[in-house]
């Protein structure tokens, strides 16, 4: 996957598309704020980089999606007997 290196004015919707702050997608996901940050440095899931301090911005659509593969992977995991 992707991160995005693009600088850019947060505003909560941008061209019909909902931007999430870090502590908000991490709250969406239900994981640690550290935890979705260090996903969006690794690239496991798509992120907008705000410069050197901005932190980081999430699209609700990119969010949704990384929860799908993420059931859907656990629903083909066979269980442990």
């Amino acid at each position: 996957m992707l991160i995005h290196s693009i600088t850019f004015s947060y505003t909560i919707s941008m061209n019909e598309t909902t931007w999430l702050r870090t502590p908000d997608a991490a709250k969406y996901l239900g994981v640690h704020e550290e935890t979705i940050r260090r996903w969006a440095r690794e690239g496991v899931i798509p992120a907008a980089k705000l410069g050197n301090r901005g932190g980081f911005r999430f699209r609700r659509e990119d969010l949704d999606r990384f929860l799908e593969e993420r059931l859907k992977d656990l629903g083909s995991v066979s269980p442990v007997l």
